[in-house]
């Protein structure tokens, strides 16, 4: 199990990610989030304080906070090795960091991520 503290400014947070092997349990502690799942983001659901969503693996996930002031989220990292080559991208993300340069892609893929992500993948729906 890894637990972190998610800190986020208004407006920020993790882009649309999988996990291969470990589920994310979220609570945010404060402030207001939206979560998005599925392949596209396309479920939403707007959290607050003390409220609990939990993501399986193979399920892209992301969220934001969409209140005015820092929110805080507890992030829980259960069932299996949480590493780098448990994060996967959707194939889209992949598109967007290669406007930076081919060379940034490859630095993410260096460290064992992929773009492999969403709709080619066994994702469930939650």
């Amino acid at each position: 199990m890894t637990m972190t503290l998610a800190v986020c400014p208004p407006g920020t947070g993790p882009s649309l990610h999988a996990h291969r092997q470990t589920f994310e349990t979220f609570t945010v502690l404060q402030g207001r989030f939206e979560f998005s799942w599925n392949d596209d983001g396309d479920c939403r659901a707007a959290l607050d304080r003390f409220d609990t969503i939990s993501i399986p693996p193979g399920v892209c996930r992301a969220f934001r906070n969409i209140s005015a002031e820092e929110g805080i989220v507890q992030v829980l990292i259960t069932g299996g090795v949480h590493d780098m080559q448990d994060i996967d991208f959707p194939q889209a993300t992949a598109s967007a960091l290669a406007a930076f340069g081919p060379e940034v892609v490859a630095a993410f893929e260096a460290r064992g991520m992929r773009f492999s992500a969403g709709k080619s993948s066994s994702n469930q729906a939650l």
